[in-house]
């Protein structure tokens, strides 16, 4: 009964370096897929006491383990093998790049020799639309700016699907990473020839933070997942950042002065977004007045303490901030003090809206645009 209820407990809670096992499993595949794995994760990074706490229970337990980093890195410039200069940023503007850190010792469980061989020799492996992006070719230097602020000149050694990278646009190992001032860990990767309850009463009862995600064989998607960085550049647009306090950037003016605009919503009044939320925006606006619920979005709040373009991060830079979707203008908080009815969300989610609420970490305020086919398909029935 405990043994359940303790298990129950586990699943609803949802710098690299793996412990070696005496003897690999009979069947050494050598690959993730063959193992079962249970990913562990929290808002944010995880928290150092985490970190350690994961690492003990690993040791115990005598199983695989292996840290994920992330942080967002600037891309000044990028040479070609011949020296010609083919991508500069403006002055004292970047081009922004979400960057995955893994350790050397364990890539050959994630990637194909080629990519493996790449990270291992200190090399950067680019996603597929990051590299058409930035006409990037293997062999290129890229000129990167880390969350140090220090600069590091690393070559483009392979270029993967982005699926395959997990939708980050770049992946390098953990001393590249740590170069670049990347120390934050995002999640937790645990790896074993058969997982049981003893790895979740183990961490259970290592783990003091209980507000962590656990994630075991196939996990249901949330409907309210958001677009990845680079399916938002493809969508909506890139542009250089030029940082001002840490939080808050200014974004490219040409970029800014092509997308970003005004206009008179339904419900919330004037408000400035990219010019591709003004059909999804209005359209759900309007069937909320239509259902006779604009009453129960304040347009107080959202003058107050809302709004839809905010050039910020998520965090601050020298922590590895990705940027807000704010940034682009696709992302808008309305009701910042109070929550929404469930019809509102629905409607929202109909006309292509991720709503934060569900999220690891709820940004209840929040809905964010993901889909311009929602409202196409809308307008044309």
């Amino acid at each position: 009964m405990f043994t359940s209820l303790l298990t129950a407990t586990i699943f609803s809670m949802v710098v690299g370096t793996a412990v070696d096992h005496e003897t690999e499993p009979t069947y050494n595949k050598n690959k993730i897929d063959n193992y079962d794995v249970i990913t562990i994760s929290q808002s944010g990074s995880l928290y150092y006491s985490v970190t350690n706490q994961i690492i003990e229970s690993a040791n115990n337990l005598n199983t695989n383990l292996t840290f994920i980093g992330r942080a967002n890195v600037g891309l000044d410039s990028v040479i070609s093998p011949s020296g010609e200069i083919e991508l500069t940023s403006l002055e004292n503007y970047l081009y922004n790049i979400s960057l995955k850190t893994i350790d050397s010792s364990v890539t050959n469980y994630f990637y194909n020799e080629k990519v493996s061989e790449a990270i291992r020799n200190d090399q950067i492996v680019i996603s597929s639309l990051t590299a058409d992006r930035y006409d990037l070719s293997i062999g290129d230097t890229l000129n990167l700016i880390g969350v140090n602020s220090q600069p590091l000149q690393i070559t483009v050694g392979e270029i993967i699907k982005d699926s395959d990278l997990g939708w980050f646009e770049a992946v390098v190992n953990k001393d590249i990473g740590y170069e670049l001032g990347i120390f934050r860990n995002i999640q937790a990767i645990l790896w074993d020839t058969k997982i049981n309850e003893n790895h979740f009463i183990e961490l259970y009862k290592n783990i003091e933070y209980k507000r962590v995600r656990y994630t075991f064989r196939e996990r249901k998607a949330n409907k309210n997942w958001v677009l990845p960085t680079a399916l938002v550049k493809e969508m909506f647009g890139d542009f250089q950042i030029k940082e001002r306090d840490g939080t808050w950037i200014t974004t490219e003016p040409s970029w800014r002065e092509k997308n970003i605009e005004q206009k008179r919503m339904p419900i919330i009044g004037l408000t400035t977004c990219h010019r591709l939320m003004w059909e999804p925006l209005e359209g759900a606006l309007t069937q909320i007045v239509e259902e006779g619920l604009g009453y129960t979005l304040s347009v107080e709040d959202f003058r107050k303490s809302g709004g839809c373009y905010a050039p910020r991060r998520i965090n601050r830079f020298d922590a590895g901030g990705s940027i807000s979707r704010h940034a682009w203008g696709i992302a808008i908080d309305i009701n910042t003090k109070s929550s929404y009815p469930p019809r509102v969300v629905e409607i929202f989610n109909s006309w292509g809206f991720a709503w934060g609420g569900t999220w690891t970490s709820p940004d209840e305020m929040h809905f964010e645009l993901r889909d311009l086919s929602a409202s196409v398909s809308k307008s044309s029935s």
